[in-house]
């Protein structure tokens, strides 16, 4: 089979004050399909995440993809990026505010290091990390192949 997932995306913002509008936006709705190469997810599901960060396993998986994350907590936003725990570095790069939920496509090079010059690198232990603001939350995770 093919196209077995449906992914669907717009955007719409209309900011006004008193009787000025200052912003008034609507995308098109945009909407494709993938092919599902495996037969696994949503992958890990929900996890607990805490303030110092929370590894995401994909272990189930041979290539994670198209993924959905979904803050579950009603006050705290979650951050996600990339852990280094070679260096102990966390690089963030998106925020999931109380209960928004978000797709995305991760990268076929996730766990990949590029960098320019010679030398060892521990790019295998570079994860995708969630990390809450000021207290645990629960959030689902739900990655599947493509």
């Amino acid at each position: 089979m093919s196209d077995e997932a449906r992914v669907q995306s717009s955007l719409s913002i209309l900011k006004q004050s008193s009787t000025v509008v200052q912003i008034d936006y609507q995308s098109r709705p945009t909407t494709f399909t993938v092919d599902v190469a495996g037969a696994k997810g949503p992958v890990p599901g929900s996890i607990d995440v805490s303030v110092a960060g929370t590894d995401v396993d994909f272990g189930e998986l041979t290539q994670p993809s198209l993924c959905q994350i979904h803050n579950q907590d009603a006050t705290n936003f979650v951050e996600f990026g990339i852990w280094d725990p070679e260096g102990s570095v966390f690089y963030p790069l998106g925020e999931i505010g109380p209960g928004e939920t978000y797709t995305l496509k991760l990268s076929r090079n996730l766990q990949e290091q590029f960098q320019t010059g010679t030398g060892t690198t521990g790019a295998d232990t570079n994860r995708l990390r969630i990390k809450a603001d000021t207290a645990a939350c629960h959030v689902f995770v739900g990655a599947f192949e493509v």
